[in-house]
């Protein structure tokens, strides 16, 4: 990477000064490393930075007429608080080269002028005033992903289902929070137009952040529109993962990208769910006795190769029956020594007091929390569960 030319402005009324620094630094201002300008006073110095303040240093002499130096770094110290001043004063004028350091001076050097010591100090100047500049691009840079960042987690927000069907008979709550500002799970609840059945889905994109995101709204967008052009038949949820898989195959294979999932049609009037576990985390149905039943995967991750063989499975949820669907950002949550929750916890919280499916949401999600007090979040953490009421 080439390296920026430092530009230096010397304010000082002496006439001589120009002609003896350019005889001084003639070999670095004809390789273009470096470049000064002059003023004359410290209002011409200001006229000056008022047209451009793109400078390195300045280097200023505090007795000139019209503004003196102290006066100009006042100046300087509050218009532009980048930019860093140099004192150029006699060796016996100590007092004001001290008032030129309190009031905002970065450093000074004596008269008569060392040129060895004005380039070492030029160096030391240029190289914190870059300092500054690159953490103003750094601290811009992180406001506009900031910005994106918080876009990205309203759109998300916006994928993720506003209301959960009210269907008589049946009780559903969800829960979702990202490791990170956007992530990579997502679920989803919609009723099957002209039917007695709604659609459940819960999966966990590979990877966290935008990227993630991106590839989860896709996903979420194909389970959706292969649902709305399928025939709505229990074997219709199988079609759906091969064509969503096939999809990711052919269009975004290069991306490296895949999915796990659980897509389930539910008929809300008999209880029977028709699904496919497509590598997700195997869902619980907790029977009303308080009996456990996994729903085990049959096939890969979706998008991980072509070929893969899926298979469509179905049991009954009677009543008092719960469906409990989860990502792994649930069992593999980590306290601070690297434990992990593991299935063992989440089936003692499913066992715990609740009144309502709400309830037994946060009650995990409080578990969850208390075990890995005081450790980072590693993974998104999503939750879908779908409950049958008892008579």
């Amino acid at each position: 990477m080439e390296e920026r030319k430092k530009r230096i402005l010397m304010v000082d009324d002496e006439e001589d000064l120009q002609h003896i620094v350019r005889q001084n630094f003639r070999r670095k201002i004809r390789k273009g490393e470096m470049e000064f300008v002059f003023a004359h006073s410290g209002v011409h110095a200001l006229e000056v930075l008022k047209e451009n303040s793109d400078f390195d240093a300045v280097f200023t002499d505090i007795n000139m007429p019209e503004m003196d130096g102290l006066t100009l770094i006042d100046n300087i110290t509050k218009d532009y608080p980048d930019l860093k001043t140099v004192v150029v004063s006699a060796y016996g004028d100590m007092d004001n080269v001290r008032t030129a350091m309190n009031n905002g001076a970065f450093d000074f050097i004596t008269k008569p002028i060392d040129f060895e010591d004005l380039e070492i100090t030029l160096q030391k100047t240029a190289g914190e005033v870059n300092k500054i500049r690159e953490a103003n691009i750094n601290k811009e840079r992180l406001n506009s992903l900031q910005k994106e960042m918080e876009i990205g987690r309203r759109i998300q927000n916006n994928f993720l289902p506003e209301l959960i069907p009210l269907i008589p008979g049946w009780n559903f709550s969800a829960f979702s929070r990202p490791a990170k500002d956007v992530g990579g799970d997502f679920y989803d609840i919609f009723n099957i137009e002209g039917d007695n059945k709604i659609g459940l889905v819960i999966a966990d994109v590979c990877g966290k952040g935008v990227g993630a995101a991106l590839f989860m709204a896709l996903i979420r967008s194909l389970i959706r529109a292969f649902t709305i052009n399928s025939d709505k038949s229990d074997e219709a949820v199988l079609q759906i993962i091969y064509n969503t898989h096939n999809y990711i195959i052919e269009n975004h294979e290069s991306s490296g990208m895949f999915a796990t999932m659980f897509l389930a049609f539910l008929d809300t009037k008999t209880g029977e769910l028709s699904f496919v576990n497509a590598g997700h985390n195997p869902p619980y149905i907790k029977r009303a006795d308080g009996s456990f039943e996994k729903l085990m995967p049959y096939g890969p991750a979706l998008g991980i190769f072509p070929g893969p063989e899926y298979k469509l499975q179905k049991v009954n949820l009677e009543k008092g029956d719960i469906l409990v669907t989860y990502t792994d950002g649930v069992t593999e949550a980590s306290d601070t020594e690297g434990k992990l929750f593991e299935e063992s916890r989440l089936e003692t919280g499913l066992n715990s007091e609740y009144d309502s499916l709400d309830r037994l949401v946060k009650n995990i999600v409080a578990d969850i929390e208390e075990f890995c007090k005081g450790a980072e979040q590693a993974d998104d953490i999503t939750m879908l569960l779908a409950g049958r009421k008892p008579d």
